[in-house]
Parts: structure tokens; C-alpha cells; sequence
């Protein structure tokens, strides 16, 4: 099960400060249609917020009843008041990939998983492609692209990829939420997955992270703000994996059950420098946590890696999502401290 928090989600969705590129369109119906409605009429609607005085009223609901949907309050305070009216059943529902909405609230359905890594794809269930949008630019495999040294091109190369990604969103094909660079540094070449990554150096792939974030992520005029958890974001950006991690199934040896033994020099060095270049400077909204375990506990279960680090140390403005099923692998895999389902959850929420 994939985490975030409630005010990400309403940074993002619900009144996302990216409507300086909204657009509302009619489009053919689509299983990403916000509409609760099974009618024809309604499904032929593509809304780009949730906060749409239109769309409640389809809705038979009143707008101005919801103070999460007045623009005048702070993300934090409408997010107080969507929580607040939420029942216990309701929050445990929008804990992963796919948050299954309040309808009583006017709260839609929404997929956080669509993936970005050089060019928009359909490998994640939050975006697809027909005859509308038969496909997205693809650009060169990421450790090709990180060898041109070109920092300039790794961004521009975001900026046109979010670009995609947002004309996609409004005509109801894609998210806003793609967990993509990935950002491991690259040990041994037989890792299957090197060609996503920007390379070996922890530098040259801090530096891609902070350019490819930024390109993905900004909108221009409005990189830096009073306020950093209030800045508008064209699309959500995640760096993933922390930490540690770069196997997948080698020798008998695979990544729901590798403990990764690592030097502390090393740790900071090598494994962490590119994550907290893509926090600290990229000002990612996203980190993801791996499936692996690090001297024996469970990345997605420890504080010191997610509280204390990301959201301590680095100031992460944003939040954390674990690697698919990753908790389950706590418990599956990994037998971690022999928990049980709802204890691994627990754990995790509570590392960070």
C-alpha cells in the first residue's frame, strides 16, 4: 500500500494552483472522468479541478457548503476540513495508488500512479493512450540523455515532457502525479534497470534530478514562493528509490528480500547525496521509498531514513509514497518484527 498525506492531496488535486494552465474541455467519455454520475451527459465532461462550482451542482451538492473548496483559506486549513469530515473507513480508502474519493463529499476517485521517467507512459494505471492520444514524445533513454552533461537539455527535456503530461490531464487521459526520476546511482551493470538511471556518479545524478524535477515540476514565474508548500506545481515529480537500491533478481538475490549493508560514509556519500540534491534543490513534491531493506530495516518502516531525513533534515514539502505493495513486502517478505498487515501500515505512516 503507497502513503501520502491528505494535504498533498489537496495541494495537488482538489485545488491544485496549477489552474493557470487549466483548461476545461469536452472530450469523449473516459475512465478518468471526476463525474460521479453514470449519465451519458455528465461522463462527456472533463473537469480539471475538483472545486468546480459547475461540477458540485451536477453533483446536487452546494460548493460553498465545503470550506475545503474556499480558495481564500490555506492549503493547510481546507485540508484540516476535508480530513475532519472524513470517517475513519473513508481515510483508510485513499491510502493507495488509487483513492477511491468521498462522494458524499464531492470528493472524485483519483490514480496517483503514472510514470514519467523520459517521456509520458502508460505503464502506470493513471494514464493511457487511445485514439484521442495515441502516444507521447519518448526521448532518449535516461543514461544516454544524462551523458550528454547537459544540464540545460535534462530540463528542457522535463519541461516539455510536464507539458505533455498537463494537455494529457485535461483531456482526461493522465494524472498529475508521476513518480518519475529514478534516481539510484548505478553499483553493478547487470541491474536490469541502469538504462532508467543517470549513471554511477552521485553528483552527475543529483544534478540530472534537480534539472529533470525542476523541468517537470515548475511553473514558470512562480519557482519560488513565500510559502514552499504553497507554490504551484505544473506536474508532481517523485524521486525514487531510497535507498540503497539497485537489484532486482540476481543469483537467488531479489529486491523484496535484499539487505542492503552499507558504510555510513558510503550511505551519505554515494546512496542519500542524490536524494537530498533532488529534495533540497529540486524541491521534489515527491519521495519514493524501495522495496529493500537497509542494515535490516525496512526502508518504507524507519524513521531515521524518512522522518528524521527527508522531513527533518531536508524539509521535504511535499510527501512519501512507498514502492508498490512495499508494505505488504514488510510483512510478506520480509517478516519485519512479525507484524501483522495493519501493524506494517502503522509502522510506515509512523516513520514518516
Amino acid at each position: 500500500m503507497r502513503q501520502f498525506t491528505t494535504i498533498t492531496f489537496i495541494f495537488l488535486i482538489l485545488c491544485t494552483a496549477c489552474t493557470a494552465m487549466r483548461t476545461t474541455t469536452k472530450a469523449k467519455p473516459t475512465k478518468f472522468s471526476i463525474n460521479h454520475s453514470s449519465s451519458p451527459s455528465s461522463r462527456n465532461s472533463n473537469y480539471t479541478h475538483v472545486c468546480d462550482a459547475s461540477r458540485y451542482a451536477k453533483l446536487g451538492l452546494n460548493m460553498s457548503d465545503f470550506s475545503f473548496c474556499d480558495s481564500s483559506l490555506s492549503y493547510k486549513e481546507r485540508a484540516k476540513d476535508l480530513v475532519k469530515r472524513m470517517t475513519l473507513q473513508e481515510k483508510v480508502l485513499q491510502l493507495g495508488d488509487l483513492a477511491y474519493g468521498v462522494p458524499r463529499l464531492g470528493l472524485p476517485k483519483y490514480e496517483w500512479w503514472s510514470e514519467a521517467l523520459h517521456g509520458v507512459s502508460n505503464v502506470g494505471p493513471g494514464t493511457f493512450f487511445d485514439d484521442v492520444v495515441p502516444g507521447a514524445t519518448s526521448f532518449p533513454t535516461v543514461i544516454l540523455t544524462a551523458a550528454s552533461f547537459n544540464e540545460s537539455l535534462w530540463k528542457s527535456i522535463g519541461q516539455a515532457v510536464s507539458t505533455e503530461a498537463r494537455a494529457m490531464y485535461n483531456l482526461g487521459r493522465a494524472g498529475l502525479t508521476y513518480w518519475s526520476p529514478n534516481i539510484n546511482v548505478v553499483r553493478d551493470p547487470r541491474w536490469g534497470r541502469a538504462v532508467e538511471t543517470p549513471g554511477e556518479d552521485p553528483f552527475v545524478v543529483g544534478r540530472y534530478a534537480v534539472n529533470y524535477v525542476r523541468g517537470l515540476q515548475d511553473v514558470e514565474g512562480a519557482e519560488v514562493t513565500a510559502n514552499p508548500n504553497q507554490r504551484p506545481l505544473k506536474v508532481s515529480s517523485c524521486c525514487k528509490h531510497y535507498a540503497a537500491y539497485d537489484v532486482d533478481n540476481w543469483l537467488g538475490v531479489d529486491r523484496f528480500h535484499f539487505d542492503a549493508r552499507v558504510r555510513e560514509q558510503d550511505m551519505e556519500e554515494t546512496f542519500l547525496r542524490p536524494f537530498e540534491m533532488c529534495v533540497k534543490d529540486g524541491d521534489v513534491s515527491s519521495v519514493m521509498c524501495s522495496y529493500n531493506r537497509v542494515d535490516g530495516i525496512p526502508t518504507c518502516a524507519d524513521p531515521n531514513l524518512l522522518r528524521d531525513t527527508i522531513r527533518g533534515e531536508w524539509d521535504l514539502h511535499g510527501y512519501i509514497v512507498s514502492d508498490c505493495d512495499s508494505v505488504q513486502v514488510m510483512v510478506d517478505y520480509q517478516k519485519f518484527l512479525g507484524d501483522t498487515n495493519e501493524d506494517a501500515v502503522a509502522r510506515a505512516l509512523k516513520a514518516g
